[in-house]
């Protein structure tokens, strides 16, 4: 029976330790060609020798990808998902009730100091923006200098 090829040995065991490094922390197994070459016993050379250093590459900038987005691994259940959209919820429900509390405040106080309420909820008028005749073209000027 012939022996199974050091390419395959190797490559079942890269693949083992990403599988492993992906569903850990961020940062806790370390997914470089060196350290995972120290960690299944092989050269790092071997591992580019058989295009394995890409494969490494790859699952490291994945992972760190998905560490900076704060992306769970696992997938949250249903309760967990339906507990933060409710706790979402929540929190909205309060910031429009605490705008609302300001609102009823400053038309409160608009009155208190003799402004009607209404006043505050009608449109201002744009602004003027006409260019000034001094951006005009120099044409004209120079045509009436003459």
């Amino acid at each position: 029976m012939a022996r199974p090829s050091i390419e395959a040995r190797v490559t079942e065991k890269v693949a083992k330790y990403v599988a492993d490094a992906v569903v850990l922390p961020y940062g806790e197994m370390p997914l470089s060609t060196l350290a995972v070459a120290k960690s299944i016993g092989h050269d790092r050379r071997v591992l580019k020798k058989y295009g394995l250093d890409v494969v490494i590459a790859a699952a490291d900038k994945r992972a760190g990808r998905d560490a900076k987005r704060g992306r769970d691994t696992r997938r949250r259940s249903l309760e967990e998902r339906v507990d933060a959209a409710t706790l979402e919820v929540d929190k909205l429900e309060q910031r429009v009730q605490n705008l609302l509390a300001r609102l009823a405040l400053i038309e409160a106080n608009a009155k208190r100091i003799g402004i009607d309420p209404e006043e505050l909820y009608r449109p201002v008028a744009p602004p003027d923006r006409r260019v000034a005749n001094i951006f005009g073209s120099r044409k004209k000027n120079s045509s009436s200098h003459r």
